[in-house]
């Protein structure tokens, strides 16, 4: 088994974070997002919008703000400020966020690299395996796209890959999500890659005190539609984990905490290990033997949860004088000061 690591160093908070610092060549007295240029004036950066209630739209913005918010919306930025030549919306966030995948790089290159190809996954985070599951796929199949949360549209360099979702209910929505299935069949009926997370949202623990595992809820058979018409194969990914215990209390509590708590829980994350199993690919007709589409999707979901005990191996555990050094290391660029040698 040939094993994927791809692994970012941490970054100092200066590094990562002084972007309108006086020690930064672009510091200036004005905010950032005023020199991004019009576009960034109008990037929420909010899983609330304008169509959202006032009350709902100021609950989430706080809990944002007092959650991870600012920090990842620096680091965007500063990604916009100091892109690397080449380097794709996908990789910069993998990059930025320095998550380290773990996932069977042999088993990646052996997906399909041409023909209608659908790759589905659980959903157990709602934004890193969205990032992480667009990542994978644009390293075999530069044509993909994605169907995921319309909110990623506020990111420009991600939209040509994006068949957003919009969750609000409103007409507008409605004719968005069609439009969006309508754009899915025909990529994939021109021979595309089209990627979809069938739960349609964020794996939820059925206790309200969120002491059992999260589960992804029932898949839904619109995947089984663009499979079937397109006589796709079927790409299975298992990402291992769960938000925080704190996420699925609030879930059980009220949506708008849920959608508020997102930020939160990406910014948990950050340097983060996520393990990542990529099954064989399926043929369409070897699917559709289960049943209907409803059927196909509880065998599509078994096949891809299987995945779970073919994990790629995780990093070893640090040992005690290494994670010392660690922490030491950590807190010493914290404080922008240098160890004193003796």
């Amino acid at each position: 088994m040939i094993i994927g690591r791809h692994c970012q160093p941490r970054l100092r908070r200066t590094q990562r974070l002084s972007v309108t610092g006086a020690s930064s060549p672009l510091a200036t007295s004005r905010p950032l997002s005023h020199r991004m240029g019009p576009h960034m004036d109008d990037l929420l950066f909010s899983y609330a919008d304008e169509t959202t209630p006032r009350f709902k739209r100021s609950v989430i913005r706080t809990v944002e703000r007092l959650t991870g918010q600012p920090e990842l919306k620096r680091i965007y930025l500063d990604n916009q400020l100091r892109p690397r030549a080449g380097e794709s919306f996908w990789s910069a966030a993998v990059r930025r966020l320095r998550l380290d995948v773990r996932f069977d790089a042999a088993r990646l290159a052996a997906l399909p690299k041409t023909g209608p190809l659908v790759i589905v996954a659980n959903h157990p985070y709602g934004v890193l395996d969205g990032l992480v599951i667009a990542w994978l796929a644009e390293r075999i199949r530069p044509d993909f796209k994605i169907l995921t949360h319309a909110v990623l549209l506020r990111a420009p360099e991600a939209a040509p890959q994006l068949l957003p979702v919009d969750f609000s209910g409103s007409p507008a929505a409605m004719a968005t999500n069609l439009a969006s299935r309508a754009a899915a069949r025909d990529h994939l009926a021109q021979g595309g890659c089209v990627v979809v997370f069938p739960a349609g949202g964020v794996s939820t623990s059925p206790d309200r005190l969120g002491r059992k595992p999260a589960q992804d809820a029932p898949w839904q058979p619109f995947t089984a539609q663009l499979i079937e018409k397109a006589k796709a194969a079927v790409a299975p990914i298992y990402f291992e984990g769960q938000n925080s215990r704190v996420f699925q209390i609030a879930s059980h509590l009220s949506l708008t905490l849920r959608l508020a708590l997102i930020f939160h829980e990406v910014r948990s994350r950050m340097g983060a290990e996520l393990r990542v199993a990529i099954g064989a690919p399926i043929d369409g007709s070897d699917l559709a033997r289960a049943g209907d589409r409803r059927a196909q999707m509880a065998e599509l979901r078994r096949r891809t949860e299987a995945l779970a005990s073919d994990l790629p191996a995780g990093r070893p555990p640090a040992r005690r004088g290494e994670a010392l050094k660690s922490r030491i290391a950590t807190v010493t660029a914290k404080l922008n000061l240098s160890p004193k040698r003796a």
